[in-house]
């Protein structure tokens, strides 16, 4: 009886263990979890805008595994974000979504992330926007 006291214990442990693994740390994944509205939405995207691209880039497995409507928003702001970055900065977004590709086992969150990647690439020789005359 005791035995399968333990046993049972354990099992919820783990359970609650393997919940919290999937429990999201950033803010912005839990704002992107909770906007419904447009209103919520509209404050996600300015979150998004706003955040400092190392911590966007750090959030991204996390990101991606959201709707697709949600995970669109971040290519476009990621992609916005490399467009005005320096060349140096490029580099880095682009190492840093390659790397999280690679980190990510196949599923549709790699596909997600790759297709981030695939856009970077296409915006690769786009001028920055202050740049044009």
């Amino acid at each position: 009886m005791h035995s399968l006291c333990m046993e049972q214990q354990e099992k919820a442990a783990l359970m609650t263990q393997n919940r919290n693994d999937r429990v999201p740390t950033s803010s912005v994944v839990m704002k992107a979890i909770d906007a419904k509205t447009f209103t919520e939405l509209q404050a996600f995207v300015k979150d998004l805008e706003s955040r400092p691209t190392e911590r966007l880039l750090r959030d991204l497995h996390e990101l991606v595994a959201l709707p697709d409507a949600k995970v669109s928003i971040i290519s476009y702001v990621i992609a916005t974000k490399f467009r005005h970055a320096y060349p140096d900065e490029r580099n880095t977004i682009r190492n840093s979504v390659a790397r999280t590709s690679e980190r990510l086992p196949p599923s549709e969150e790699r596909e997600r992330v790759l297709d981030i990647l695939d856009r970077l690439h296409g915006l690769e020789n786009a001028p920055r926007p202050n740049d044009v005359s």
